[in-house]
Parts: C-alpha cells; structure tokens; sequence
C-alpha cells in the first residue's frame, strides 16, 4: 500500500445529469484525483491497516511492518526520518496537534509517546537504505501470502475439526445401520 497525497483540481460543483429512472445516474463530469507524491520504503504486509498522516506543513509519515515509523519531506518524498516505534509492527501514528509530540502503537502491548530531543535531526542514511531495500525484498517475498489473525486461524479449525468428526459420526451411523 501506498501512501499519497489526492489533488482534486476542480471547485466547480458535480451536476448530475437526471436519466430515466431505467437508467442509472451517470455523472456528466467525473473528476478522478491525481496522485501528486508517492512515497515509498515501508512495509505494509503483515496488517491490514496502516495509518499515514501530515507532521506539520512538511512531513508525511507511516508505519510500517519492520517496525519503524518513516518519515518522508512532503514535497519531494525524500526519507528524512526513520525512528524504532516497536519490536513487529507500527500501525498507528497520531502527532499532537499543536506540540511536537507523537504518539504510536502496533503490535506491542504499549502506546508510546515520542519528542525530539537533538537540536539537529541524527538521519543515517546507510541505514535507511539497507532498511528500505530489506523491506522490498520482504514485500517480494511476502506479495502472494495472506495473514490473517490467530484467532480467525483458530475458529477455522475448530469448524474443520468439528466437520471431519461430524463426517466420521455419519461414516459410523451408516456403517450401523447396514450391519443391522
């Protein structure tokens, strides 16, 4: 999944253009939004729902499956950041909405609360290359599985369980009655 931004170029408002009732309303103008920045190097694979968000005018950010929050300049989507959020899996991210705080959970038992603590940003971009390749070759690796919760995992083979001895029940009751 990517992260974007959506720039709807028109303020002129949609008419619908009235139709026999037979018919289904087709728009006379249909506006599609153009992708204007996209941003990549996270993962998104394990869960379903990962959050991006803006971090003031100049930021977008996003989980990510490895682990770490990215952190990418708006206008160009050049990786300025990356930060250890968890020990799986980021999902969401909420800055403050005044302070620069941000608060993150994923897979981890916790919810924790970010603030800069440098003047200037510590980026190594050695690392977040290995990181961003490591995470396509995951991505390659991972694009033909599906997970799914354990719990879901669990109650589909209890179901399987339950109809192969529903199976075997019938299989006796019919090897019963034909001896009888």
């Amino acid at each position: 999944m990517s992260d974007v931004e959506l720039d709807y170029d028109s303020d002129e408002d949609e008419e619908m253009t009235s139709q026999a009732e037979s018919e289904p309303a087709i728009p006379d103008d249909i506006y599609e939004p153009q992708m204007k920045m996209k941003y990549v190097g996270h993962r998104n694979a394990r869960t379903m729902i990962k959050e991006a968000t803006f971090w003031g005018n100049d930021h977008v950010m996003s989980g990510s499956d490895c682990g770490h929050i990215f952190i990418w300049d708006r206008k160009t989507a050049d990786l300025k950041m990356l930060l250890q959020a968890d020990q799986h899996v980021v999902n969401c991210l909420q800055p403050h909405p005044t302070l620069p705080i941000l608060a993150t959970s994923g897979i981890d038992h916790d919810i924790k609360l970010w603030a800069p603590i440098r003047e200037e940003p510590n980026f190594d971009a050695k690392m977040a290359d290995d990181l961003v390749k490591r995470n396509a070759i995951m991505l390659e690796e991972t694009k033909d599985t599906i997970t799914v919760p354990a719990a879901f995992m669990i109650r589909m083979l209890a179901c399987l369980n339950q109809i192969r001895r529903g199976g075997r029940i019938r299989s006796r009751r019919r090897e019963d009655s034909e001896d009888s």
